[in-house]
């Protein structure tokens, strides 16, 4: 993957999930950007890290971006279950849920 960012030329190394992406990149090691020239500048080249934890969060950024919004499976057994009237409802778990909801929000407006 290439991506250029004011003038530089990025080509991260260790994106991805397989063996071969870590093969790439030895651990703790960054992604280096190669400076393009920029039209009209003296000034020689400078080279640029990626921290392991920026490769990290593109590697995860990557995977949510491939994840299905909707699990479809998920989706048709319950409307299968709704059709057939064997689909039961976990009052609890709905009440331990709205419980979790209410102290999210209470934490979250409190800040």
């Amino acid at each position: 993957m290439t991506i250029i960012h004011h003038g530089l030329d990025v080509k991260p190394t260790g994106l991805g999930s397989g063996a071969a992406d870590k093969a790439q990149s030895a651990p703790g090691q960054g992604a280096s950007l190669q400076p393009q020239a920029q039209p009209g500048s003296d000034s020689p080249p400078q080279e640029v890290q990626i921290t392991p934890t920026a490769l990290l969060l593109a590697n995860v950024e990557q995977q949510l971006a491939a994840t299905p919004v909707v699990d479809q499976g998920r989706v048709d057994a319950i409307r299968q279950a709704l059709n057939h009237g064997s689909y039961q409802v976990d009052s609890g778990r709905v009440a331990d849920g709205v419980l979790a909801a209410q102290r999210f929000d209470a934490r979250v407006t409190a800040k």
